[in-house]
């Protein structure tokens, strides 16, 4: 994350170093962005970038953060909208995405942030845990009344296949290896597989 220099910085100066870092991130993948090129972008010397960040990675992962939280802000709405049903969930964070993410250099920045969070194999509902059971912390948002599960690691891997599904047909769609429609249809075809092995008859 970034040092207490960079948020001791003017919010002009901030935002300024925040939009090099993305504008250079929708061109390029994590392993080929440049630091020379946010400072200049920027318009910061070197040694300035070092005194608000580790290093590249920490720069980056710094604005894949603020896209999570954004994404996460975004799932809990769409839990509570849906009353917690996690596939009604996957199919509307799908369709959120790929519409907030329409324009060009949006859409080129998204695609690469999550190309890099499935490379890390994070879970997308990670902050969010089931309603009254198991007693697990954080936002007791996902209804599990009709899914079958034994234990609390059940329904992380629930969760974390959800997760790849969504978000290799997000990147299906940005990589333009598929229409929209193309790529729900996909989407919306596995979770039906997935609701059939996993919920309640």
């Amino acid at each position: 994350m970034p040092k207490s220099t960079f948020y001791n910085l003017s919010e002009d100066k901030k935002q300024k170093i925040e939009k090099a870092i993305k504008e250079e991130f929708s061109k390029h993948s994590a392993s080929k962005v440049s630091i020379s090129n946010i400072i200049e972008k920027a318009g910061i010397p070197r040694g300035s970038f070092y005194q608000y960040f580790e290093d590249k990675d920490d720069a980056l992962k710094y604005i894949i953060n603020k896209f999570i939280e954004v994404e996460n802000e975004e799932i809990r709405k769409l839990l509570i909208k849906n009353e917690g049903n996690i596939f009604q969930t996957s199919l509307d964070i799908y369709e959120y995405i790929l519409e907030k993410n329409s324009a060009q250099k949006e859409r080129n920045l998204c695609k690469n942030i999550i190309e890099e969070l499935k490379n890390e194999n994070t879970n997308m509902f990670e902050k969010f845990k089931a309603k009254d059971k198991f007693k697990i912390r954080e936002e007791n948002l996902i209804n599990i009344e009709n899914i079958r599960l034994e234990n609390e690691d059940d329904l992380k891997y629930i969760l974390k296949i959800l997760s790849t599904v969504i978000r290799t047909e997000i990147i299906n769609v940005m990589r333009e290896k598929k229409t929209k429609g193309e790529a729900r249809k996909d989407l919306l075809k596995q979770i039906e597989i997935l609701k059939r092995g996993m919920e309640k008859q």
